[in-house]
This record gives C-alpha cells, sequence and structure tokens, in this order.
C-alpha cells in the first residue's frame, strides 16, 4: 500500500502530470473549507445543521480514505440522522472526491442524495435533512418515493 501511495504521490511536470494523492489531513482539511454553492464551507454547514436540527442530526466525522490504483482520495462524511427519539447508527452517505494538484474537491455524488443538498447552500441541506427524516419514520412514502423519483420531471429539491 505504501508503494501505491508513493506511486501516486510522485507528480509529473508537463502534459502527462498525475494528480498528487492528499495526506488524509490535507483531504479532510479541504473537504472542511470547501465552498458550496451558497458560498459558506462544509463545515459552516455542518455546524449549521447540527444547531437548526439537534434532536435528529449530528455529524460523527469526516474520514478519508485512498484505494489503490486511484489518484484521488475519498472522503466521507459520517452523520446521524434519526428521527427524534429512536437509536441508529452513523451513516456515511455524502463523500467527496479530493486531489491537490491542482487543489479540487468534488461532491461524489453531484445530482443526487445529501451531497447534493450539503453542495447547494444550508438551506437546501436542511430541507435534504427533514426529507431523509421524514422517509426514515414513514417506510411506505419511502418505497414509493423510491418508484417514482426515476420519473419525477420536477424534481423539489
Amino acid at each position: 500500500m505504501a508503494a501505491a501511495l508513493s506511486a501516486g504521490a510522485l507528480c509529473a511536470s508537463g502534459a502527462g502530470a498525475q494528480p498528487a494523492l492528499p495526506s488524509v489531513a490535507e483531504a479532510v482539511r479541504l473537504v472542511r473549507e470547501h465552498r458550496t454553492n451558497g458560498y459558506v464551507t462544509v463545515a459552516q454547514t455542518l455546524a449549521y445543521a447540527a444547531r437548526e436540527r439537534p434532536d435528529s442530526f449530528r455529524l460523527a466525522e469526516i474520514r478519508a480514505e485512498h484505494r489503490p490504483g486511484e489518484g484521488f482520495a475519498r472522503v466521507r462524511v459520517c452523520y446521524w440522522l434519526r428521527p427524534p427519539g429512536t437509536p441508529v447508527l452513523p451513516s456515511c452517505g455524502i463523500g467527496f472526491v479530493v486531489t491537490t494538484n491542482p487543489p479540487h474537491v468534488e461532491p461524489e455524488e453531484r445530482f443526487a442524495g445529501l451531497g447534493r443538498d450539503l453542495q447547494d447552500g444550508r438551506q437546501a441541506f436542511l430541507r435534504g435533512l427533514d426529507r431523509e427524516v421524514a422517509l426514515r419514520t414513514d417506510p411506505g412514502t419511502r418505497t414509493l418515493r423510491a418508484v417514482l423519483d426515476p420519473y419525477d420531471l420536477y424534481d423539489d429539491r
């Protein structure tokens, strides 16, 4: 694994340059400082959501991982999301892809889920959290939503 990391971290100059792998701390820092479309950082958006929805949302951790053979790191945002009064395990459903040469952060799933809502700003993220909590409380709605989502021309997120 160390050989794969050191080979990926080498950066040749010129047109055939490969992006350098960020360290774990650097990848997490780049995601925390990434400015969303709402002109605030990811860290500020997560802190705002934790303040606004203290009973249903809490940040667990932000962690980075390297997969062998990839020239980038994946950063996962792990959180607790639950209807008030129910126990739940943390979920790591929001992901980012990170490179350092040049420094670039991009949501893993740009057009779906809470990652898109986080990228769209604080209010969009709160609406996404509320929608996910509502889906977790009513399994019938969750099943219906899963069937109808591919045909939704007017996505309300």
